[in-house]
This record gives C-alpha cells, sequence and structure tokens, in this order.
C-alpha cells in the first residue's frame, strides 16, 4: 500500500511539473521586431509585429507582405499571404518555420542579432511621380526584351502626384505588378499571353477587391486608407494573370 501511495505521489509531482514546463513554454512569445534566418536554408527576412496588421519583408526583395493570424491545431499560429498561402508556423513552444512555394515542407528559423526598423506604412514612404513612372517604363521597358511585345501600365499619374498616399500605394502596386509579371512571363502561358491577350495593367483607386479581366486589360484596384492591405501582392496578381492564359 505504501508503494503505491509513493508511486502515486510521484506521478502526480511529474505531471505537475510537466504541466508548468507545457505552461512556460505556451507563454513564450516571439519578438515583436526581429531579423529571421535559418541554419539550414540561405533565407532572411523582417517579421514586424508592432501594429495590429503582421507584415514581412524578404531579404533582397522590395515588396512588404501584409499577413493575418490563423489559429491552428495544438496551440500552434499560422500567418498567412492574402492568398491563403501560408508562410508562418509558431509552435506553441516557440519554434518557427518558414513556408515558401519552393519549399513546402518548412525550414526551421529563429531571430538572430540584426538590428531591423519597423517596416514602413505607405505614407511614410512616397516616392515622386516621376520614380513611379520610371519603374513602370523599367518594367514595361523588360517586358518588351523578353517578349518582343508591349504591355502597357496605364494609371492616373497626375492624381497620384497631387497624392502622397495614393502615390505610394500605386508605387508599391506598380512594383508588386512588375514582380508578378516578369515572373508569369518566365512561365509558357505567360510568354505566350503577355502582350497578346494582356496587352494594358490598369491601376484604379477603388474599394479593396482582386484583380480582374477587363478585355485585354488586367485591372489593378488599390485603396487609400486600407494601409499596405489597400494593394494587391504580387503572388495574388501572378495567380489573376492566369485569367489571360491561353
Amino acid at each position: 500500500m505504501r508503494s503505491f501511495v509513493r508511486f502515486f505521489l510521484v506521478t502526480i509531482a511529474v505531471l505537475l511539473s510537466i504541466g508548468s514546463e507545457v505552461t512556460r513554454a505556451y507563454d513564450r512569445v516571439i519578438p515583436i521586431l526581429a531579423h529571421y534566418s535559418s541554419e539550414f536554408a540561405p533565407v532572411g527576412f523582417i517579421l514586424d509585429l508592432t501594429t495590429e496588421t503582421p507584415k514581412l519583408k524578404f531579404d533582397g526583395s522590395e515588396e512588404i507582405l501584409v499577413l493575418r493570424w490563423i489559429p491552428a491545431a495544438g496551440g500552434d499560429r499560422l500567418l498567412e499571404r492574402e492568398d491563403h498561402f501560408v508562410l508562418l508556423r509558431i509552435s506553441g513552444l516557440g519554434g518557427v518555420t518558414l513556408f515558401t512555394p519552393q519549399n513546402t515542407r518548412g525550414v526551421p528559423v529563429a531571430p538572430d542579432n540584426s538590428r531591423v526598423a519597423p517596416l514602413p506604412a505607405p505614407q511614410t514612404n512616397a516616392p515622386p511621380i516621376s520614380e513611379v513612372r520610371s519603374v513602370a517604363a523599367s518594367i514595361m521597358a523588360q517586358a518588351r526584351l523578353e517578349t518582343g511585345r508591349d504591355v502597357i501600365f496605364d494609371a492616373n499619374w497626375d492624381e497620384a502626384a497631387r497624392s502622397p498616399v495614393i502615390r505610394s500605394l500605386l508605387f508599391d502596386s506598380v512594383r508588386n505588378a512588375g514582380t508578378a509579371l516578369i515572373d508569369w512571363i518566365h512561365t509558357t502561358p505567360g510568354r505566350n499571353a503577355a502582350g497578346v491577350i494582356l496587352r494594358r495593367i490598369r491601376f484604379i483607386v477603388g474599394p479593396v477587391q482582386l484583380p480582374y479581366r477587363q478585355g485585354d486589360t488586367l485591372v489593378i484596384v488599390f485603396s487609400p486608407g486600407q494601409g499596405l492591405a489597400g494593394r494587391p501582392a504580387s503572388s495574388t496578381i501572378y495567380r489573376q494573370m492566369s485569367q489571360f492564359a491561353r
């Protein structure tokens, strides 16, 4: 009987100890602002959780991705892009796994010692309209060089020149569309359709919605007042370009 009581008490003590460890583990939080890297892959990014809207920027990319929290099994949390692709999984124990279209099985990442600043909001980085138009012209020139055909970028440049917020979101939309267009041209359907079925990309101000086809034009809508979430990501634009595939 004494042996049973002793075993029972030891078992309770062990379970309480495990429960305490799990509670402390689940209390672990990731930094609100940090640069992440991996020992297993040449990848790095800034994750900014300083505002209600999580943001992420990969090293070597100008695009700032807007993410959203999704609960997962086992107390884990997910951060997904606007096209519902899960980029990060944060375990209840504090581990972080990065997923990309090239690595859907995931790679462990962790904060490193790099010093980073919060990712900018749209109104803080509005370039002059001449720069916006120059970037658009450079993208059109690259598309023409690779296909021999024109895909015109069209916007209300005068309106954007008068408003820093509109200009900043237009700038982001142009760059994201450029990333999507060039990546699309590097596929067979995109190379065949660019400048033939898809002849124009038009940028307009309006309520948040997916880019849509209008004849030979892809219409990209951006929404001032929505922050970075007011313009579509390059991955979303790329997916919508499939409407023009032969």
